[in-house]
């Protein structure tokens, strides 16, 4: 008998105690495998213009144990472009995406210096001018801030960030906004005892003025000496904030184990080191991925050929306990980058894993029940190269999602999926600026399409020390819409933590996720003017696109009558408390015969204002 097969009767028989879903694990020993989909991926790194090789970080050697790849939009087209690292020039090699997955080499032309061990990539916006930038991190050389200047030019930022004296073996990063204002921070994990090497991992908190203070110890997420090699930013039990994951090498056979630091919300952190989720490994980073549709996302570490764990939320994120073997993702290899998508649109999540020692790397087709199924043939991923890092996105925009994966002494791939299912619905999500978090990293989604639910967060740092697309890609099998999607925006300074309930939700569309305070504030200058309620007047009726959006105040995805009246109602609500009343009132008279408030356009506040205000009147 299989051992996922054993374990899933040794849990129906446990059933009544654990909660595990009896359904599902009766399903399990009774149904065979599912027919596969018709997934496959295709190396077309060379036929998309992606020409690189990495020589550099060896296993086992003096190296970075792999080197970080990135797919972000640097130029702000909405496309994702690449950069790649470890190359025999030191030289990062950064793409410039056409918008349908071809690539041209722009590194000449990008103002990057050759930087010596290159280890990681992070993209993330740390100075809210609208365009990303990048962190790289560096084996036993400082890391380095390179802030876009616009058009995939970068200028070093390190010295005037105060980012200098960051110099240990840099591994993973990851941005997130842990403190709620707005302004996205910086959590480094360093390799501690590399060489003798004593920098230990590092979080640096954005001033929001560009430059970074270190309040590692200040904030409670002392890794101590352990040998940090990720981290990642994920709201493990939804509470609004974000926890701090540290995925920590050489904890098998050692009293080294990874870290969890739940976020009190304060600005501090605690260790919980009663989750579960503090299991000793040789951990090469962690993925991210609710499986099994309660909302609550799980952890996939990777590890050495003792077998990976899959740390099953049990309670709400509160606790955790391994079910690798349950639902047949052990992968027994040295395994390092990994990531959950689905890659065939059916619904449920996937799960690739990539590893070195002449092992294969792993493809595991999820059916939203236990087990998983290994697909890594029929999908065209075996490969027994040293396989390192991994970053997923959709390069062709063609609604399925494709994966570059750095081996080390080979070309980069390009992993193009050939997903021939044309009936496969697909959704994509891109989360709107919200104050200086132009990005939106940390918004989570809750999506609902007839029987099927997912997940999903918006992160900027992914897998081991690589950087995935911010989009948030949702397959939808044969559902025509989504039912319903919830957005939860973080907290953003000024802005309080807030949820939005979009309905009835068109597919094979990429839509723009807008919180309600910007919605018909086009230019975002806290303002609504007559100028766009002439624009969302003239579009009104007319077929919606995904720029209509910022005018669809009900979430309904069409602008009508509703949206007319709840702009006009906005208009007059001078003051933002969701209502119009006297405090309205008095401002509109205290500006009698000036510019301002002009509802109209006519430049001047008048009795035409009065009636609209007065029309509102709380309403």
């Amino acid at each position: 008998m299989p051992a996922w097969r054993l374990e899933a009767w040794i849990q129906l028989r446990r059933a009544s105690s654990t909660r595990v879903s009896k359904a599902i694990l009766l399903s399990t020993l009774i149904f065979a495998p599912p027919v596969h989909a018709q997934t496959n991926f295709v190396d077309e790194a060379i036929a998309r213009g992606v020409n690189y090789t990495v020589v550099d970080g060896a296993f086992g050697g003096t190296g970075q144990f792999g080197c970080g790849v990135a797919l972000a939009d640097f130029d702000g087209d909405h496309d994702l472009d690449l950069v790649v690292s470890g190359d025999a020039s030191s030289t990062l090699g950064i793409y410039a995406n056409d918008g349908a997955g071809a690539f041209t080499n722009v590194t000449a032309s990008a103002g990057v210096a050759t930087m010596l061990k290159i280890s990681g990539l992070v993209a993330g916006d740390y100075d809210a001018d609208g365009d990303l930038d990048l962190i790289v991190t560096r084996w036993l050389k400082p890391l380095i801030l390179l802030k876009n200047d616009g058009a995939m030019h970068f200028t070093d930022a390190t010295f005037s960030a105060g980012l200098w004296a960051q110099s240990g073996a840099g591994a993973g990063a990851a941005f997130g906004d842990y403190d709620g204002d707005g302004w996205i921070d910086l959590a480094v994990a360093n390799r501690c005892g590399t060489n003798a090497s004593a920098v230990r991992n590092k979080l640096f908190r954005n001033r929001g003025d560009g430059t970074f203070e270190d309040v590692t110890s200040a904030a409670g997420v002392d890794n101590g000496t352990f040998p940090g090699f990720h981290v990642s930013w994920v709201d493990l039990d939804r509470d609004g904030d974000l926890d701090l994951y540290v995925a920590n090498d050489k904890g098998t056979g050692n009293p080294r184990w990874n870290r969890l630091y739940r976020n009190r919300g304060d600005g501090t952190f605690f260790e919980d080191t009663d989750s579960g989720a503090q299991v000793s490994a040789d951990a090469m980073g962690n993925a991210t991925g609710d499986i099994n549709g309660d909302g609550y996302p799980e952890l996939y570490i990777p590890n050495i050929p003792v077998g990976n764990m899959l740390l099953m939320s049990i309670d709400q994120g509160a606790h955790f306990a391994d079910k690798a073997t349950l639902w047949g993702v052990r992968a027994f290899g040295t395994c390092w980058g990994s990531a959950f998508f689905d890659g065939d649109n059916d619904g449920d999540l996937d799960l690739l894993t990539v590893s070195d020692h002449f092992d294969n790397d792993f493809y595991f087709e999820g059916t939203g029940a236990v087990p998983f199924f290994d697909r890594t043939e029929a999908c065209g991923l075996i490969n027994t190269l040293d396989s390192y890092c991994l970053a997923i996105g959709d390069i062709d925009n063609d609604g399925d999602i494709d994966a570059i994966v750095q081996d080390f002494s080979a070309p980069i791939r390009v992993m193009v999926n050939q997903l021939n299912e044309p009936d496969r619905e697909w959704l994509s999500l891109r989360a709107m600026p919200r104050g200086a978090n132009t990005h939106g990293i940390g918004t989570q989604v809750d999506v609902i399409a007839g029987d099927l639910r997912a997940w999903r967060h918006v992160e900027a740092g992914s897998a081991y020390k690589s950087h995935s697309s911010t989009d948030l890609h949702i397959g939808l099998a044969s559902h025509a819409h989504a039912t319903s999607v919830v957005v939860s925006f973080p907290r953003a300074g000024d802005l309080p933590q807030s949820t939005r309930t979009l309905a009835n939700v068109p597919t094979r569309v990429s839509w723009p996720l807008w919180a309600m305070e910007r919605v018909g504030d086009v230019n975002g200058d806290g303002n609504w003017s007559a100028k766009e309620f002439a624009i969302l007047e003239g579009r009104t009726g007319e077929l919606f696109a995904p720029n209509d959006t910022i005018f669809d105040f009900d979430g309904d995805f069409d602008l009508d009558n509703q949206d007319l009246d709840a702009f006009r109602f906005r208009q007059c609500d001078l003051n933002g408390d969701g209502a119009v009343g006297a405090a309205d009132l008095a401002a509109l008279l205290s500006g009698w015969e000036s510019s301002t408030p002009d509802f109209h356009g006519d430049g001047v506040a008048d009795a035409n204002d009065l009636t609209l205000l007065l029309s509102q009147w709380s309403r």
